[in-house]
Protein backbone atom coordinates (compact mmCIF):
# COMPACT_ATOMS: atom_id res chain seq x y z
CA UNK A 1 0.00 0.00 0.00
CA UNK A 2 1.38 3.37 -0.99
CA UNK A 3 1.09 6.34 1.31
CA UNK A 4 0.02 9.58 -0.26
CA UNK A 5 0.75 12.44 2.08
CA UNK A 6 0.05 16.01 1.13
CA UNK A 7 -0.30 19.25 3.00
CA UNK A 8 -3.60 21.05 2.68
CA UNK A 9 -4.92 24.40 3.80
CA UNK A 10 -7.77 24.66 6.26
CA UNK A 11 -9.73 27.82 6.86
CA UNK A 12 -12.91 26.44 8.39
CA UNK A 13 -12.99 27.01 12.14
CA UNK A 14 -15.40 24.13 12.80
CA UNK A 15 -13.38 21.60 10.82
CA UNK A 16 -10.31 22.60 12.85
CA UNK A 17 -12.35 22.14 16.07
CA UNK A 18 -13.27 18.59 15.00
CA UNK A 19 -9.64 17.75 14.21
CA UNK A 20 -8.50 19.15 17.57
CA UNK A 21 -11.08 17.10 19.46
CA UNK A 22 -9.77 14.03 17.63
CA UNK A 23 -6.24 15.01 18.79
CA UNK A 24 -7.01 15.55 22.49
CA UNK A 25 -4.57 12.88 23.68
CA UNK A 26 -1.71 14.72 22.00
CA UNK A 27 -2.80 18.13 23.29
CA UNK A 28 -3.83 17.32 26.86
CA UNK A 29 -2.67 13.76 27.54
CA UNK A 30 -4.33 10.40 27.79
CA UNK A 31 -7.78 10.00 29.36
CA UNK A 32 -8.90 13.56 28.63
CA UNK A 33 -12.63 14.15 28.83
CA UNK A 34 -14.49 16.82 26.85
CA UNK A 35 -16.63 19.01 29.10
CA UNK A 36 -17.76 21.58 26.50
CA UNK A 37 -16.81 21.25 22.83
CA UNK A 38 -17.82 24.86 22.12
CA UNK A 39 -17.89 27.45 24.88
CA UNK A 40 -20.07 30.50 24.11
CA UNK A 41 -17.22 33.03 24.36
CA UNK A 42 -15.23 34.68 21.58
CA UNK A 43 -13.43 32.07 19.51
CA UNK A 44 -15.57 29.34 21.08
CA UNK A 45 -12.77 27.50 22.92
CA UNK A 46 -13.00 23.87 24.05
CA UNK A 47 -13.14 22.97 27.77
CA UNK A 48 -11.58 19.63 28.75
CA UNK A 49 -10.78 17.79 31.98
CA UNK A 50 -7.34 16.14 31.93
CA UNK A 51 -6.47 12.79 33.55
CA UNK A 52 -6.13 14.53 36.96
CA UNK A 53 -9.59 16.08 36.55
CA UNK A 54 -8.12 19.57 36.15
CA UNK A 55 -9.66 22.01 33.69
CA UNK A 56 -7.84 22.61 30.40
CA UNK A 57 -8.96 25.30 27.99
CA UNK A 58 -8.10 24.84 24.30
CA UNK A 59 -8.16 28.07 22.31
CA UNK A 60 -7.49 28.08 18.59
CA UNK A 61 -7.75 30.07 15.41
CA UNK A 62 -7.06 28.76 11.90
CA UNK A 63 -4.89 31.75 10.95
CA UNK A 64 -4.68 34.43 13.64
CA UNK A 65 -2.30 33.44 16.45
CA UNK A 66 -2.93 36.64 18.39
CA UNK A 67 -6.69 36.07 18.37
CA UNK A 68 -6.19 32.50 19.61
CA UNK A 69 -3.93 33.66 22.45
CA UNK A 70 -6.00 36.66 23.54
CA UNK A 71 -9.29 34.77 23.30
CA UNK A 72 -7.78 31.94 25.33
CA UNK A 73 -6.47 34.28 28.02
CA UNK A 74 -9.86 35.98 28.28
CA UNK A 75 -11.71 32.66 28.52
CA UNK A 76 -9.21 31.35 31.11
CA UNK A 77 -9.86 34.42 33.24
CA UNK A 78 -13.63 33.91 32.96
CA UNK A 79 -13.32 30.25 33.94
CA UNK A 80 -11.00 31.06 36.85
CA UNK A 81 -13.43 33.60 38.26
CA UNK A 82 -16.38 31.19 37.96
CA UNK A 83 -14.52 28.02 38.95
CA UNK A 84 -16.68 27.30 42.00
CA UNK A 85 -19.83 27.19 39.86
CA UNK A 86 -18.10 25.35 37.02
CA UNK A 87 -17.04 22.66 39.49
CA UNK A 88 -20.68 22.16 40.43
CA UNK A 89 -21.79 21.92 36.81
CA UNK A 90 -19.07 19.51 35.67
CA UNK A 91 -18.73 16.52 37.98
CA UNK A 92 -15.58 15.41 36.13
CA UNK A 93 -13.60 18.22 37.79
CA UNK A 94 -14.18 16.82 41.31
CA UNK A 95 -14.18 20.31 42.87
CA UNK A 96 -10.65 21.16 41.79
CA UNK A 97 -9.61 24.66 42.72
CA UNK A 98 -6.86 24.95 40.14
CA UNK A 99 -7.14 27.57 37.42
CA UNK A 100 -7.38 26.09 33.94
CA UNK A 101 -4.31 25.26 31.92
CA UNK A 102 -4.37 27.02 28.58
CA UNK A 103 -3.48 25.34 25.29
CA UNK A 104 -3.28 27.67 22.27
CA UNK A 105 -3.19 26.32 18.73
CA UNK A 106 -2.47 28.38 15.63
CA UNK A 107 -0.65 27.99 12.33
CA UNK A 108 2.34 30.00 13.62
CA UNK A 109 3.31 31.02 17.18
CA UNK A 110 2.05 34.46 18.24
CA UNK A 111 4.56 37.33 18.26
CA UNK A 112 6.56 37.41 21.48
CA UNK A 113 5.86 33.74 22.18
CA UNK A 114 9.24 33.22 23.85
CA UNK A 115 8.57 35.80 26.57
CA UNK A 116 4.95 34.69 26.96
CA UNK A 117 5.99 31.06 27.48
CA UNK A 118 8.72 32.09 29.94
CA UNK A 119 6.19 34.03 32.02
CA UNK A 120 3.25 31.61 31.92
CA UNK A 121 3.90 28.12 33.22
CA UNK A 122 0.28 27.08 32.64
CA UNK A 123 0.40 27.93 28.91
CA UNK A 124 1.28 25.55 26.11
CA UNK A 125 1.53 26.66 22.48
CA UNK A 126 1.14 24.39 19.46
CA UNK A 127 1.54 25.07 15.79
CA UNK A 128 -0.32 22.88 13.33
CA UNK A 129 -0.36 21.69 9.76
CA UNK A 130 -3.26 19.94 8.11
CA UNK A 131 -2.28 16.81 6.23
CA UNK A 132 -4.14 14.39 4.03
CA UNK A 133 -2.90 10.81 4.22
CA UNK A 134 -4.54 8.57 1.63
CA UNK A 135 -7.54 10.88 1.54
CA UNK A 136 -7.99 11.11 5.34
CA UNK A 137 -7.53 14.56 6.90
CA UNK A 138 -5.52 14.89 10.11
CA UNK A 139 -3.44 17.35 12.12
CA UNK A 140 0.29 17.49 12.57
CA UNK A 141 0.79 19.24 15.93
CA UNK A 142 4.13 20.58 17.13
CA UNK A 143 4.64 21.95 20.61
CA UNK A 144 6.29 25.36 20.56
CA UNK A 145 8.84 25.80 23.28
CA UNK A 146 10.56 29.07 24.14
CA UNK A 147 13.68 28.15 22.15
CA UNK A 148 11.64 27.64 18.94
CA UNK A 149 9.12 30.45 19.30
CA UNK A 150 11.20 33.25 17.78
CA UNK A 151 13.80 33.12 15.02
CA UNK A 152 17.40 33.04 16.16
CA UNK A 153 18.98 36.49 16.07
CA UNK A 154 22.51 35.25 16.64
CA UNK A 155 22.72 36.49 20.22
CA UNK A 156 23.02 34.21 23.19
CA UNK A 157 20.63 34.86 26.03
CA UNK A 158 20.67 33.40 29.50
CA UNK A 159 17.87 30.97 30.21
CA UNK A 160 15.16 32.51 32.41
CA UNK A 161 15.25 31.33 35.99
CA UNK A 162 12.00 29.93 37.33
CA UNK A 163 10.34 31.88 40.09
CA UNK A 164 10.44 30.22 43.50
CA UNK A 165 7.31 28.31 44.35
CA UNK A 166 5.08 29.90 46.97
CA UNK A 167 3.36 27.34 49.14
CA UNK A 168 0.40 28.65 51.14
CA UNK A 169 0.27 27.88 54.84
CA UNK A 170 -3.42 27.05 54.80
CA UNK A 171 -5.52 24.48 53.01
CA UNK A 172 -7.38 25.75 49.92
CA UNK A 173 -11.02 26.61 50.43
CA UNK A 174 -13.29 24.10 48.73
CA UNK A 175 -16.29 25.32 46.76
CA UNK A 176 -18.64 23.17 48.84
CA UNK A 177 -17.51 25.08 51.98
CA UNK A 178 -18.20 28.56 50.58
CA UNK A 179 -21.17 28.34 48.23
CA UNK A 180 -24.49 26.54 48.36
CA UNK A 181 -25.02 23.79 45.81
CA UNK A 182 -26.61 24.68 42.51
CA UNK A 183 -30.07 23.41 41.74
CA UNK A 184 -30.69 21.36 38.59
CA UNK A 185 -32.22 24.44 36.94
CA UNK A 186 -29.13 26.53 37.76
CA UNK A 187 -26.81 23.84 36.39
CA UNK A 188 -28.83 23.75 33.18
CA UNK A 189 -28.65 27.56 32.95
CA UNK A 190 -24.84 27.61 33.33
CA UNK A 191 -24.43 24.89 30.70
CA UNK A 192 -26.42 27.02 28.25
CA UNK A 193 -24.17 30.08 28.73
Amino acid sequence: MKLRIQSTQIVDHEELRTLLIDSLDQLVGDNAQILEPKLPWEGHPILVADARQRPVLISFDPDNAQAALLGGLQAAEQISSALTWINQVYDALHNQQHPPRLVVISRQPPPGADSILAACACLKLFSYKVLQVNGETGLWLEAVDERQAEPDTGTVQAAPQPAPAIVPDTQPVRAADTLPSLSDEEKLYFRQL
